[in-house]
């Protein structure tokens, strides 16, 4: 059964959600009014879902998930305008179910399957240093410092979404 979360509650609900689901594996599908479901994202590991604000009213609601290409990085997977309503609910297995409705019909769901797993946070950091090496023309001598830049990048990204 689908829990609705109060709006006056969904800044704290992002911020715990986040932190207790990051590095799980997410599906992330939308549907948009009159048409089918269509996935969106699949199997990448959940990074978190932000508020979007214009000045103190809530303009939206991004879901992220893990792009190991720099200038995806802080891409949402989805972004869903003027939201109404956020329901999560408990899936059997273990998993999570998180849907946003918006006022015009839409509605983005993003399962969480698995448990968060810092495995893949490494993974992450290392496709992420990977893809400063790729842009770098493969010329070597720097992996330390891809890593490190990588690792910074990625660090910045999670407390971004949870600060």
């Amino acid at each position: 059964m689908a829990t609705e979360i109060k709006r006056s509650n969904w800044s704290r609900f992002c911020k715990r959600f986040t932190e207790s689901n990051r590095y799980r594996i997410a599906t992330v599908s939308v549907r948009r009014s009159g048409q089918g479901e269509q996935k969106i994202d699949d199997h990448h590991p959940f990074m978190g879902i932000a508020l979007a604000k214009k000045g103190r009213l809530i303009d939206g609601i991004e879901l992220f998930t893990a792009h190991p290409d720099p200038e995806r990085l802080s891409e949402p997977a989805v972004s869903i305008t003027q939201p109404v309503k956020v329901c999560v609910e408990e899936v059997p297995g273990g998993g999570s179910l998180l849907s946003v409705h918006s006022k015009d019909g839409t509605v983005a769901r993003i399962e969480l399957s698995g448990e968060a797993d810092t495995a893949r946070h490494r993974s992450f950091v290392e496709q992420l240093a990977y893809s400063y090496y790729e842009r770098r023309g493969f010329a070597g001598g720097n992996d330390v410092g891809d890593w490190l830049a990588a690792e910074s990048r990625v660090r910045a990204f999670e407390a971004q979404l949870t600060g």
